[in-house]
């Protein structure tokens, strides 16, 4: 008998540990949705909470006009743990800080070890694009032979920034022919992109297309500077994508 209540109340400190670190880790979420980061949806998977689905697009420099997915992969203890959550591209992405092999992000420059209340997955997400905002800038204080891809750092650093250039539109071009592939898991929060289709999407850019032609270069703020737009399909569920464009 006292070993059914030992093994009950186990159950019940583990739920509780469960619930605890979910609500957490909606908390993150929520941080990510407050600080609009341009160009990146993020969602946890409806199975396991610990893995994040993701997708940034490349607004500037070297990787404009890229679409690379990514997964966010979290301790198992996130975020109490002060192992660091893993960023990993699912195809080969070339930048310095990108391993080519297991295509994994090195942030260890920016996070040595993750420190529960003061560090939050929106700021590893703008370390995400700062570094292919600037990916020189990114290695400046770094030693090569302590960075992921040296050849692709070698190239820059030579300031044969031509030859970087042409490595990184062959993956861009190959992240790019996978948009539409067939998703890799039956989890319903996977992102999922649909091709154009007139019917459905017509009208919606035709109503964007008004908007611009009537809105006065005092209202767009000056530049004439478009809003970007990305068809992206998420099955219902208990969230939904993150992403200010």
């Amino acid at each position: 008998m006292t070993l059914d209540v030992d093994a009950q109340k186990k159950d019940e400190k583990l739920l509780l540990a469960t619930i605890q670190q979910e609500y957490k880790i909606l908390a993150e979420y929520k941080m990510i949705e407050s600080e609009k980061l341009s160009g990146v949806y993020v969602i946890p998977s409806y199975a396991n909470s610990l893995q994040w689905f993701g997708v940034f697009f490349g607004r500037q420099g070297f990787y404009e006009n890229g679409v690379f997915r990514f997964s966010i992969l979290l301790p198992d203890r996130f975020p109490d743990d002060k192992s660091v959550p893993a960023i990993v591209f699912q195809h080969n992405v070339v930048h310095p800080l990108v391993c080519p092999y297991a295509n994994s992000l090195d942030v260890s420059h920016a996070f040595q070890e993750w420190r529960c209340g003061e560090d939050h997955l929106w700021q590893l997400l703008k370390y995400m694009q700062a570094v292919f905002a600037d990916p020189l800038e990114s290695i400046r204080n770094v030693a090569t032979n302590e960075l992921s891809n040296v050849e692709s750092a070698k190239l820059l650093l030579n300031n044969n920034k031509d030859a970087f250039a042409a490595q990184v539109q062959e993956c861009i071009i190959e992240s790019k022919s996978h948009i539409y592939d067939t998703p890799p898991t039956e989890d319903p929060h996977y992102i999922v992109f649909e091709q154009f289709q007139a019917d459905i999407h017509g009208p919606v850019l035709e109503q964007i297309r008004s908007s611009r032609s009537t809105t006065s270069p005092t209202e767009s703020g000056g530049g004439g500077a478009a809003t970007g737009l990305s068809w992206v399909k998420v099955k219902e569920g208990e969230f939904k994508p993150l992403s200010i464009e």
